[in-house]
């Protein structure tokens, strides 16, 4: 191989380093959206931060077993967990693509030049070796894109797991109030049998109308109908259970109360901690520092590239049959090339990712508006759950007064049947409210930590 002369060639290289600094780099325009100082919703007093594993805070092994068997068998977490082993692998083949690369060669030819020519045998062994010196920082410049892309991989599996976690604590916790309820409605049936029976003895004793009858039998269909929706929906949150629970089978959950002591709120963390603490949030951000990465690789294509090569083989050439000693050759050479005229490819692609980097942009503030909302609906969900219990709790104390001072009026004969059934279903109503006033509380709960989680 021919040694080149690459003194000028170098001149040149190193004059076009020197105006590198001075191509514009990708647009880099800073969030405009205002973070908030405080929270507007309520804030109640500090209990405890929430911990990685907050799920353990309402101190149930039941969820804690199903919980930990989520995060190990969920098909969604095996596919995202797919994708972080993907992202770094291609980080470790964006870091590879700056290194020398050495090739084995090896080729055998024969022929003739023309008819008149004796054949000819070729064959070469040998190596080769190429290098793309990083002159400007291009493949630099690749691998931040491809490990921000592998650490906002790494961020939404984190994500993915606090979304499960709270996925399967509010099946789980809906599945318990639904089985309370159903409790309630059976004994809802009960009673609503025993007014239709109490009613149709009146109407046959002249006491009553046969609209008192009909009007209890439509009581008696509607609980009825109620305890169907209840299975209904219970069977349906199971299947949804089990899907989380990455199995074909029904989960077994055995038998609990689900009380009205609730874990108060956690610490609520200011607005600016908790956008660095979401997972989510931190995911569009190390998106963001791909996507900007990624323009600046496309702006480095109109710089030259510099490229050195070196090869050394054995070879050997004679006449078809002839015994001659393979010779050594080695060489190595300069090469630099530059783009002049590409009918505006690489202008297209820095356009490409530029709107790319501003969709990137977009991404992440809509992310932290997201959170930002996310934690004022929790607040208020969370404090309107309170309230609402409250209130329910004493509605079912007065129901519960009122049945008993109706049984004990019908004990000394001072009332009927009726007016005691009547107050027994009022306070299964109340009973029935009440249990899904606790409900809503442990899903609002479950959604306060949720907002306020980081990585597990």
């Amino acid at each position: 191989m021919k040694i080149l002369n690459s003194l000028p060639l170098l001149a040149a290289v190193a004059s076009l380093c020197a105006c590198a600094g001075m191509a514009p780099g990708p647009a880099q325009e800073a969030s405009k959206l205002e973070i908030p100082v405080q929270w507007t919703g309520p804030v109640s007093a500090n209990h405890r931060a929430v911990s990685g594993a907050w799920w353990q805070d309402f101190g149930d092994p039941v969820l804690n077993t199903l919980v930990t068997s989520a995060l190990a068998a969920n098909q969604d977490l095996k596919i995202v967990a797919a994708r972080v082993e993907q992202a770094r692998a291609l980080v470790d083949g964006a870091d590879a693509e700056r290194r020398p690369r050495v090739d084995a060669v090896a080729g055998g030819q024969r022929g003739r030049d023309s008819s008149s020519s004796p054949k000819m045998e070729r064959t070469t062994l040998g190596l080769r070796a190429s290098w793309e010196v990083d002159m400007f920082g291009r493949g630099a410049q690749g691998v931040s894109a491809a490990k921000a892309d592998a650490e906002s991989v790494r961020r939404g599996l984190q994500a993915a797991q606090i979304s499960l976690a709270a996925d399967v604590a509010t099946a789980y916790f809906e599945l318990r109030s639904l089985e309370q309820r159903r409790a309630l409605r059976r004994e809802a049936i009960e009673v609503a049998q025993r007014q239709v029976e109490v009613s149709s003895r009146k109407y046959q004793a002249g006491m009553a109308t046969s609209l008192d009858v009909e009007r209890w039998r439509a009581e008696l269909a509607q609980e009825r109908a109620n305890v169907a929706l209840i299975d209904g929906q219970h069977q349906v949150r199971m299947r949804q259970l089990s899907l989380l629970l990455g199995s074909s089978q029904l989960p077994v959950l055995g038998t609990a109360i689900l009380t009205a002591e609730v874990p108060g709120a956690p610490a609520i963390i200011l607005p600016g901690e908790l956008l660095e603490r979401r997972p989510d949030v931190q995911r569009q951000a190390r998106a963001l520092d791909g996507a900007l990465a990624r323009a600046g690789v496309a702006r480095r294509d109109v710089y030259p590239s510099l490229q050195i090569a070196w090869s050394g083989s054995r070879e050997r050439l004679a006449e078809q049959g002839a015994s001659v000693a393979p010779q050594l050759a080695v060489g190595y050479g300069v090469s630099l090339s530059m783009p002049i005229l590409d009918g505006g490819r690489i202008r297209a692609n820095i356009a490409v990712q530029d709107a790319r980097a501003r969709e990137a942009m977009a991404e992440y503030e809509k992310a932290m508006l997201g959170a930002l909302v996310d934690v004022e609906t929790s607040l208020s969900q969370w404090k309107a759950s309170d309230v609402a219990l409250e209130e329910w709790q004493r509605a079912e104390l007065a129901a519960e007064s009122a049945s008993r001072n109706a049984a004990r009026l019908y004990e000394a004969g001072a009332t009927d049947v009726g007016a005691l059934l009547d107050a027994r279903r009022t306070h299964l109503q109340s009973r029935d409210a009440l249990a899904q006033a606790v409900g809503g509380k442990w899903a609002a709960a479950v959604s306060l930590r949720r907002a306020f989680a980081g990585a597990l």
